[in-house]
């Protein structure tokens, strides 16, 4: 569909409404965040000779980020302060003759940000998107210090209209207040709006609670609910003119 600002926007076949903003995730959406962290956990297992499997490793790091993060949020913590308190129970618990925690995080985040890629597809999907004439923004529920050298590093900037982090928001996903800042920043209306993420928490109940559409990346395959998907983010574009 042509536009009097000479733009192509992307339409759905059943709604005359066209869309004008897309809403991404960032990490293990944009940007591949399971990938760097096995990297930098491998790190420390080679260095510390624990051992635990990788799996086990990552299992358990996950668990750790999602008891400490909560500090973060609540501002007790600084990024490195929790990546210090994550990785010094991680020495603990493989009962390392060291118990240097900032050596520890040094060597993580060394390997980790060596390892920084999109996911596959990322920056063409973002680029092919704007050239529809849509705005891309990020959403993303955690801290400006880190999601800004993330996205950085992967050349994503550049291509954004607006990054949105968890200090820039009134509550983080799934509150619908996130969603509706990152609406109400462009002027769009939020059932003109698509929020894409691997979260079915976050993301998709938490952009569909909110009045928006929403896709959820689902790159693995897993089972869950009948809501519009897709595997590649590549898939994205045709997959948006069939949303209802």
């Amino acid at each position: 569909m042509l536009f009097p600002d000479g733009r192509n926007r992307v339409q759905t076949r059943m709604n005359s409404e066209p869309y004008e903003l897309v809403i991404f995730d960032l990490d293990d959406t944009l940007l591949d965040t399971a990938a760097s962290m096995r990297v930098g956990l491998e790190a420390l297992l080679a260095h510390y000779r624990a051992d635990w499997s990788l799996e086990r490793t990552v299992q358990r790091h996950q668990e750790l980020i999602q008891d400490i993060d909560p500090l973060v949020f609540a501002g007790t913590l600084n990024a490195q302060q929790a990546r210090e308190l994550r990785f010094s129970r991680l020495l603990t618990e493989w009962n390392t003759p060291s118990l240097d925690a900032s050596e520890a995080t040094c060597l993580y985040r060394q390997a980790y940000v060596t390892a920084y890629a999109g996911c596959e597809g990322a920056l063409q999907t973002v680029q092919h998107l704007r050239t529809l004439g849509l705005k891309v923004a990020v959403l993303t529920n955690y801290m400006r210090e880190v999601q800004v050298e993330s996205a950085g590093r992967i050349g994503l900037l550049p291509l954004l209209d607006a990054l949105y982090c968890v200090d820039d928001l009134p509550a983080p996903k799934p509150d619908p207040r996130a969603f509706l800042a990152v609406c109400q920043h462009f002027g769009v209306n939020r059932g003109r709006a698509v929020m894409v993420g691997d979260s079915l928490k976050n993301d998709v109940e938490g952009a569909l609670g909110a009045g928006l559409h929403a896709v959820w990346f689902n790159r693995h395959g897993e089972a869950g609910p009948d809501v519009p998907s897709i595997r590649h983010l590549t898939e994205l574009p045709e997959r948006l003119t069939s949303l209802t």
